[in-house]
């Protein structure tokens, strides 16, 4: 596309021939912001050809505008109405995101940090820049672990030393200082490395290397998580239905969303009716209740369906919570609790689930978590697609999703039927 516009100010158009008003719109933005609008490339309808999302960025080095490429689960897809659906999401999420701030080359550590230099300056920056792209939980666990990877370089007296000067030492001391003195598990280790390997490669260009790279993890216990088998799941749901009351009939209404979404409990309680895509019966997850940050779609099964049409859904307003409650909003007034403007409390389903658990005699190992856990359980039992239980759980590597299904007492070898006795 040829430049239509000087150093010195307007001139005229040439030899820019515009194929609509958004590109004109987009070429005139280009020269205020350092980013161009998402726009969803379609491959003209083709379903076999790859779709994505893309935007132009300036290249802090370069000067330049850049292309960049969304791919994300756009082309898992399987119908035009659901690509173009997805597509049109995407491109209103990070159109979001380069409005709020966001800077591709600052994730991928390409971006120059001119101001920066030490470790101090560099947890500040770090933060601020963190601020526009994830989700404000996520920016206090960073803030979390890196006020302690602080407090520590100060206490050694490195806090103002240059971050090329940084080595595997330092960040080994810090670890091993931990164990010790803050006597933190190997969870907590793995968690805190990997949040100063994310750390350390945002300023890589800052770094001769990323000193916390080459330190190990720690071998973690596998925690077994609680499932319900089938005569707790006839218990359960038997004792909540007797009850018959608007309170428990929502309870209900929940354990079973819970169970065919896999969805996260606290993300659960923040969807609304427009999240629902009744047309391609997915629900999508948007970014700022998503746990890891980012939209995502989750499959709505038949059974799934059956009671979104029994609690009437379809033709609500989009803006009601799913599962929310239409009281006064003081604690104890639950009079309406069905789907409204005003979403339950945080913790209103887990405290209300934990009064029938103890009435049944559960300990607290069984939680709202164990119905997730249990549909995960019957998927693999059923056909043993670790890839339809990675994508349904929202899994980004297959050996997350093969490690919860170990925990969760699977993918063991039961070939052996003929064995030798002694």
């Amino acid at each position: 596309m040829s430049e239509w516009l000087n150093t010195k100010g307007p001139t005229k158009y040439t030899d820019y021939q515009a194929t609509s008003i958004v590109e004109i719109q987009n070429e005139k933005q280009s020269l205020l912001k350092p980013y161009k609008l998402p726009r969803l490339y379609t491959a003209k309808g083709d379903l076999k050809a790859q779709w994505f999302v893309y935007f132009s960025y300036l290249h802090p080095v370069s000067g330049k505008f850049e292309r960049i490429k969304v791919y994300e689960k756009l082309n898992t897809f399987k119908t035009k109405g659901e690509r173009l659906e997805y597509g049109a999401l995407l491109v209103s999420q990070w159109t979001t995101m380069l409005k709020a701030g966001y800077n591709p080359f600052q994730e991928v550590g390409e971006q120059l940090h001119s101001s920066v230099s030490t470790i101090k300056e560099a947890i500040v920056a770090y933060l601020s820049d963190k601020q526009a792209q994830v989700r404000k939980k996520t920016v206090m666990g960073y803030r979390s672990i890196l006020k302690q990877f602080q407090a520590w370089a100060e206490r050694r007296g490195v806090l103002h030393l240059p971050m090329r000067q940084v080595t595997p030492e330092h960040v080994q001391a810090y670890l091993t200082e931990a164990r010790k003195v803050r006597g933190i598990a190997a969870t907590t280790h793995n968690s805190e490395l990997a949040t100063l390997r994310s750390f350390f490669n945002h300023f890589s260009k800052l770094c001769v290397m990323n000193p916390a790279e080459k330190i190990k993890r720690l071998r973690e216990e596998i925690e077994l998580h609680t499932i319900y088998n089938d005569a707790d799941v006839e218990k359960i749901t038997s004792h909540i239905k007797g009850l018959d009351t608007p309170r428990s009939r929502q309870l209900l209404q929940y354990i079973r969303f819970l169970y065919y979404t896999c969805i996260r409990p606290k993300e659960l309680a923040s969807l609304k009716i427009g999240d629902i895509r009744f047309d391609t019966h997915t629900i999508i997850i948007p970014a700022k209740v998503s746990k890891v940050g980012r939209s995502e779609p989750v499959d709505v099964s038949p059974a799934l369906l059956e009671i979104i049409t029994e609690m009437g859904l379809r033709g609500m307003p989009p803006d009601y919570y799913i599962f929310g409650n239409q009281g006064s909003g003081k604690f104890g007034d639950y009079v309406l609790p069905e789907p409204g403007p005003k979403p339950v409390g945080p913790n209103y389903f887990s405290k209300y689930y934990r009064e029938f658990m103890d009435e049944l005699g559960y300990n607290e190992n069984y939680t709202l978590y164990g119905w997730k856990h249990t549909r995960n359980v019957h998927l693999y039992m059923q056909s043993g697609d670790l890839l339809r239980i990675m994508r349904h759980n929202r899994h980004t590597d297959p050996k997350v999703t093969m490690r919860y299904l170990r925990s969760l007492g699977l993918l063991m070898d039961h070939r052996i039927t003929e064995e030798r006795r002694i």
